[in-house]
């Protein structure tokens, strides 16, 4: 099989040349691999370790875990990406960067099934999240190195598409793979097969993606003073991108609120036994992503055709905020269901034109991983503050009932979520 695109590409100009189906495939499958790798932990299996190790406390030990992974990203994916932009390897700037975090990466995903204390699994997701974020700064990357502006939609909404078929593959993994929800090993086997999937996938982008060398006389001269300030991006300087960052935070803090104890809410309040909240949660999950998937792969390439971004993120915005009122008031699984669909056809079509849009905003092309590592961060940070505040909350109101205190949890994240869509419309170079 040929590699799949240019080996003439100026790893610094902007891109022009169309790119493959093939490019596209590579690039949407690497993703897949490595968004398996970060939803089969966070929605499957550290839930049911973390029930394993402390049933009385789970809540607060998830978010503890949970959050501590998030914070290890934030700082993770901008540096990451930044030593990306500097590396002039043979292999090219992107490929070194999939290649080794991914070797460490399924090391970690090997050892974490071993975990018998909360502070195990802390210390496991953390360095699960490190070498993750490290090669999900490069992969990213490619779609403002290689994908011209036109194509972007497009090529968004099918890399965007990885990442509910990463949760359906960890559904898969969570209810195929043999373990015992009962014991804080009873997760080794799945953990493996995690690795596995994230290893096949980086071995394909390692050897069937062209990455152009950065010559060496084009890097420019390495000061700590110059290479620390370069990670503060002025918002008078470059507006759009700090509107982009904080909309994308607000909105993603929003929908965090409710993917973070999914499977709890569905012990808590739907009354699922520990035996049925995994398959409550998988079937509910089916028709997240099934709308997801159709909702991304229309929004994209709508987007390219009508030349248009911002409307498509406001709209799709406003749609997950309402799929939250409607999760917010579900008793039954049949609600809880309507509300996954409504919140799968809103998020599927805002993954795939905010990373188009995201990719329009950069402030260098020299720094193109660096920034969208910045960018990460308002993926990351709510995975930090979504947990910390939900445990909180649900600690404070499940006294009165977890139905009071999961609704009112869910109407604030609304409201967070209608706060991204509103200030979207502050972005002005484009439309």
């Amino acid at each position: 099989m040929p590699r799949v695109d240019s080996p003439s590409l100026d790893p610094l100009a902007e891109p022009t040349a169309r790119v493959t189906p093939g490019f596209i495939a590579v690039l949407a499958l690497t993703n897949l691999g490595i968004w398996t790798a970060f939803f089969t932990p966070i929605q499957f299996l550290l839930p049911l370790q973390v029930e394993a190790i402390d049933p009385v406390g789970k809540e607060a030990s998830l978010g503890v875990v949970v959050a501590v992974g998030a914070l290890v990203s934030l700082v993770a994916s901008p540096i990451a990406g930044a030593f990306s932009d500097r590396t002039s390897s043979r292999l090219g700037r992107r490929r070194s960067w999939v290649l080794w975090p991914t070797v460490a990466a399924v090391a970690v995903l090997v050892l974490m099934g071993g975990r018998t204390t909360i502070g195990g699994l802390v210390l496991g997701w953390a360095l699960g999240q490190l070498t993750l974020n490290a090669s999900y700064a490069a992969v990213t990357a490619m779609l403002p190195d290689q994908v011209p502006v036109a194509q972007r939609g497009t090529v968004g909404a099918v890399v965007g598409a990885a990442q509910p078929l990463g949760v359906i593959v960890g559904s898969l993994i969570a209810t195929m793979v043999p373990g015992d929800n009962t014991a804080p090993t009873g997760q080794n086997a799945r953990y493996v097969v995690v690795a596995v999937v994230v290893a096949l996938t980086a071995v394909l982008f390692v050897t069937r993606m062209r990455d152009p060398q950065l010559p060496r006389d084009r890097i420019p001269a390495l000061h700590a003073g110059s290479f620390l300030r370069g990670f503060w991006i002025d918002p008078r300087q470059h507006p759009d991108f700090a509107w982009v960052f904080l909309t994308r935070f607000l909105v993603i803090l929003g929908t965090a609120f409710v993917t973070t104890y999914l499977l709890y809410f569905t012990r808590d309040v739907l009354g699922r036994s520990p035996e049925e909240a995994g398959d409550t949660v998988a079937a509910i999950l089916q028709f997240y992503i099934v709308a997801l998937l159709v909702f991304a792969l229309i929004a994209g390439p709508v987007s390219d055709r009508v030349g248009r971004v911002k409307p498509f993120v406001i709209g799709a915005s406003l749609l997950c905020a309402a799929a939250i009122v409607v999760l917010a008031f579900a008793r039954t699984q049949g609600m809880a269901t309507l509300a996954a669909a409504l919140m799968g056809a809103g998020f599927g079509a805002y993954t795939a034109v905010d990373l188009a849009l995201i990719s329009r905003v950069l402030p260098s092309a020299g720094d193109r991983a660096r920034d969208l590592g910045i960018i990460n961060i308002a993926n990351a940070l709510p995975q930090v503050l979504a947990p910390l505040i939900a445990s909180v909350w649900i600690a404070v109101l499940k006294s009165t009932s977890y139905e009071v205190a999961y609704q009112s949890l869910y109407l604030f994240a609304a409201v967070v979520t209608v706060l991204g869509a509103v200030l979207v419309v502050k972005i002005r170079s484009v439309p």
